[in-house]
């Protein structure tokens, strides 16, 4: 099977540059791999994310989304990828569990005690074209000191994020500047 990954993200020299980043970031190791996946790959993924069977769920005071089940894509259980990303958090990644989801206008997720997550490592691939800051909907990573990182929509982009004991994830809520649009993305997590 031929590589569907940028083929600059496999060559040696960039899985250093990728591990020194993450590493030098103490209160939210992450990175973000912009062009990750090969045009015509990611074009491909993008049709199917948007045909998937996706299941509305509203819990008022934590949540409000549309998600579905990741399997039919075959991205996060792609040997490759896995290769890679084990590779890069020098460590054994042997399975990706993560859903598929779309947020839009009056979606959101709020930090929540009864959702409080162990640390872990979050891998975000998105696929939403055209999305601007001003309609909300950025992920938001916040520690227990009140520092936050901000993660902005980004098309064919993989985001691997660490999430220390204590940090919280949520996105913001999505207003009526988005106008019909949606925000798609994988999420999935790697235990720690």
């Amino acid at each position: 099977m031929d590589s569907f990954i940028n083929p600059d993200y496999e060559k040696e020299t960039s899985i250093k540059k990728i591990q020194e980043a993450i590493d030098q970031k103490e209160s939210f190791p992450s990175i973000i791999l912009t062009n990750f996946f090969k045009k015509e790959f990611y074009k491909e993924k993008e049709k199917e994310i948007k045909k998937l069977h996706y299941k509305r769920e509203s819990i008022p005071d934590q949540f409000s989304f549309a998600h579905a089940k990741a399997n039919p894509m075959h991205i996060l259980d792609n040997k490759q990828l896995l290769s890679l990303l084990s590779t890069i958090l020098k460590r054994k990644v042997s399975s990706l569990n993560g859903e598929a989801y779309y947020f839009s206008w009056k979606d959101y997720t709020l930090l929540h005690d009864k959702n409080k997550e162990n640390a872990g490592i979050d891998i975000l691939i998105d696929f939403t074209e055209a999305w601007e800051e001003s309609f909300g909907g950025q992920y938001i990573f916040k520690d227990i000191q009140g520092r936050y990182l901000k993660i902005l929509s980004v098309p064919n982009a993989v985001f691997i994020i660490e999430r220390k004991q204590g940090v919280q994830k949520y996105l913001q809520y999505i207003n009526n500047l988005a106008k019909g649009k949606k925000r798609y993305f994988l999420l999935a997590t790697i235990k720690k």
